[in-house]
């Protein structure tokens, strides 16, 4: 008789069981689920030129943001037909996942969008704001739309967020108004295993650090430099930091600070990942910080000191 009731409660048993374990299953998707949950929008760069370069900012609220911007994002705004939807290349986020930025011209308003692909099902989407006015568009800004969640199936790829070489982690490409991006590089002409990082170098008691990036085949790096060793010397409230890029000969660069600005703190960026990141046009280029280490003007190519001290003087 006791096995006939043990069978009975077995039978009875074994759904309740089966049902459970496929609740717990299915709790355990969803909370994978929400790890694969991104915030998604989209970054745009207006150039004087007329020119738009279109990235995509993902943010993980376990990883941290990065900005990935794919091939042929860049538009000319006058070139691009009108009522046409262009896109960009596709960027692999995560395992059959990617994305693109879609955009269109209406009249005097570029359109944006960003396409999706999960597990080859295709769809666009589109969210509040992701419209520019052209013309009121501020030029040399980045201008971020409104976000979107974006579930995905899988975790995001991890090497997305791998910063480049001298870059911190989650560093931001720079954008006005905003701490300038955060960065480790050794010294010209010492070790490369002994690295100064920008918040290292700047003193409370500086009003402006100047960052120069140059190198020494450039035209007029050296006049560029003297200047700004002239002036480090003279104003204390300045702080000036070099930073030698790209450079073809061993020894170049160190030899070419002695001759310019041997009383400056230069530093070796080889390959230009950290003036790539600072989004570098041409060399010499100043980047002016005000003392909270905020990215708040320019000076391009080889400037007189009167135009330099013009833009030291314009930061409060």
């Amino acid at each position: 008789m006791s096995r006939i009731v043990l069978a009975r409660a077995l039978a009875v048993l074994t759904p309740i069981v089966a049902v459970a374990a496929l609740f717990l299953f299915a709790g355990s998707s969803h909370a994978d689920a929400q790890n694969a949950s991104l915030s998604v929008s989209l970054a745009t760069w207006k150039s004087t030129a007329g020119t738009i370069e279109l990235c995509i900012d993902l943010r993980d609220a376990a990883v941290g943001e990065t900005r990935q911007c794919p091939q042929r994002r860049l538009l000319t705004f006058t070139r691009t037909g009108e009522n046409r939807w262009l896109r960009s290349r596709s960027i692999a986020v995560a395992p059959e996942v990617e994305l693109w930025v879609r955009a269109r011209r209406v009249g005097q308003r570029l359109d944006l969008g960003l396409g999706v692909s999960i597990e080859g099902a295709r769809r666009g989407l589109r969210a509040r704001s992701w419209s520019l006015d052209w013309p009121a568009t501020p030029v040399d800004q980045w201008q971020e739309t409104s976000a979107i969640s974006l579930q995905l199936p899988v975790a995001p790829h991890h090497e997305l967020w791998d910063a480049p070489p001298g870059i911190a982690v989650g560093a931001r490409r720079l954008q006005m108004g905003t701490a300038a991006p955060e960065f480790r590089l050794p010294e010209l002409g010492g070790e490369n295993d002994t690295l100064r990082s920008l918040s290292s170098t700047r003193s409370a008691g500086h009003r402006i650090t100047v960052i120069v990036f140059w190198a020494s085949w450039a035209p007029f790096v050296g006049e560029t430099l003297t200047v700004l060793s002239n002036l480090a010397e003279h104003e204390e409230d300045v702080f000036v930091l070099g930073v030698n890029v790209y450079e073809v000969r061993e020894g170049a660069g160190q030899v070419f600070a002695q001759e310019h600005a041997n009383n400056l703190l230069h530093l070796s960026d080889v390959d230009g990942s950290v003036a790539r990141h600072y989004r570098v046009d041409g060399l010499p280029e100043l980047f002016l910080l005000d003392a909270r280490g905020v990215y708040r003007g320019v000076v391009r190519g080889a400037a007189p000191l009167a135009e330099i001290l013009a833009a030291i003087q314009g930061i409060e």
